[in-house]
């Protein structure tokens, strides 16, 4: 269901004062969603290699599965290696290096907690 226009203002107007409070905050809230959804099939495709790896041990474990098993995981393994070599083939260089400077969770956590506590302490002063 597509906003109201006065809702579509509303989101307008907090999203700059987002900006005009704390430009680098917004900017990053911004790019790592970006980047997540550049990554996510990367990430997909090697959940799928190291899958396809578990299933074929599995295999192994298992004698009597060891050639559906062993097919099974040769088809998550092809199938993770075409995901992951097309996701990087698409994404180029530069998201390449963004994915590898990209902050971990908890230091994002960290930097948003004491953004707030520094906003709610502008607040307090005023």
């Amino acid at each position: 269901m597509p906003l109201s226009d006065r809702e579509q203002q509303i989101l307008q107007d907090i999203e700059r004062r987002l900006y005009e409070q704390d430009p680098e905050f917004a900017r990053e809230v911004g790019a790592t969603t970006l980047e997540s959804e550049r990554t996510r099939p990367i990430r997909h495709g090697i959940i799928l290699l190291v899958l396809g790896v578990f299933v074929l041990f599995a295999g192994f474990i298992l004698p009597k599965l060891l050639i559906p098993l062993g097919v099974l995981a040769f088809l998550l393994m092809v199938a993770g290696g075409t995901l992951t070599y097309q996701a990087l083939k698409k994404a180029g260089a530069k998201q390449l290096q963004a994915f590898n400077k990209q902050a971990s969770l908890r230091d994002v956590a960290t930097r948003i907690e004491g953004r707030l506590r520094d906003m709610k302490r502008r607040g307090r002063d005023r």
